[in-house]
């Protein structure tokens, strides 16, 4: 009863500012999909998100956007229930914009993954293998709540974050905070775009653990609808106590109503052990917002590197709806 209150209260008191926008949009997926070990099941699911924007007299912005099963987990920032809670708060200006709650690190946001331009699938099966990397970095090693700093003038972006300890998440409040450093640049040719990436991240892990790692990315985009992308990261992945690598390498291309790519990446540890895979995805625009998807991913190499993961592929089919 007080969660129900606390939200009437809380659209009351803002019904009146000026300048302010709550907007509603939603998703949801509905198809068929299969595991590793080939089992075949129904796949569905239900996103709705709440996005409120407002302006200052003296021209600043700020916002914040939640999902709905996360709307319940609202609470004090010491509350455990607050880990990975998808909901973030900005605030914007002249200065650039300071970010808080789930958002990418400087180095994530500071690279791009190998699957731009891809239309995704209903089960992520292009980018659940074990060779993809997704750039996070050390973020969510903690309590999964980034604080980010970022500006951009012209072509040229740069960020800083942090990430600290609390016990609900694991970590102590003595460890180090999670710190990252992002730039990145877009330059303009005839007939597209490349954008570089270089992002820098160090994080305490508790003990002696305390590591880094370093990354660079680069995205060309054709006018013509084809996209091209390679990742290379270097340091210790895991924050554990073995050096890693990774590369990896993405395609995309759009024609008409259907966009189709592929991915492959490659880890491997100082020691030798390796994980290796690929993915696809094609998805086929029917309109209004719905979109028909196809994913593949195949792990086919599995030797234990950055703790593990399994052999094996998957796929999944079905609908896509935007709302």
């Amino acid at each position: 009863m007080k969660k129900v209150l606390f939200a009437t209260t809380a659209l009351v008191a803002t019904a009146g500012v000026a300048a302010a926008d709550v907007a509603l949009s939603g998703s949801a997926e509905m198809g068929i999909a299969t595991d590793r070990a080939g089992d075949t099941f129904f796949f569905q699911s239900v996103d709705v998100r709440f996005s409120m924007t407002g302006e200052t007299d003296n021209g600043l912005t700020f916002g914040a956007t939640v999902d709905l099963n996360d709307a319940a987990e609202q609470g004090d920032v010491v509350d455990i229930s607050n880990d990975f809670a998808d909901f973030t708060v900005f605030i914007r200006g002249a200065f650039g914009t300071l970010t808080m709650g789930d958002t990418d690190g400087a180095y994530d946001w500071a690279m791009t993954e190998v699957a731009a331009g891809s239309p995704g699938s209903i089960a992520d099966d292009e980018t659940s293998h074990g060779g993809y990397n997704g750039n996070s970095g050390y973020d969510g090693d903690h309590n999964g709540q980034v604080l980010r700093y970022d500006y951009t003038v012209g072509s040229f972006g740069v960020a800083v974050s942090a990430e600290i300890g609390d016990l609900s998440s694991g970590s102590a409040n003595t460890d180090d905070p999670i710190l990252g450093l992002g730039f990145r640049y877009g330059l303009d040719f005839a007939g597209g775009t490349v954008n570089f990436g270089l992002g820098y991240q160090t994080g305490d892990h508790g003990g002696p653990n305390v590591s880094d790692l370093i990354g660079v990315s680069v995205s060309v985009a054709l006018d013509a609808g084809l996209t091209a992308t390679v990742n290379y990261s270097e340091g210790d992945l895991t924050l554990g106590t073995v050096d890693e690598t990774h590369i990896g390498v993405g395609v995309a291309y759009e024609f008409d109503a259907f966009t189709v790519a592929a991915n492959w990446g490659r880890y491997e540890e100082d020691g030798g052990a390796v994980n290796e895979g690929w993915g696809l995805a094609a998805a086929y625009d029917l309109g209004g917002g719905a979109s028909l998807h196809l994913g593949y991913g195949d792990t086919t190499e599995c030797g234990g590197a950055i703790g593990g993961c399994n052999l094996g592929d998957t796929w999944s089919f079905g609908l896509a709806m935007s709302f």
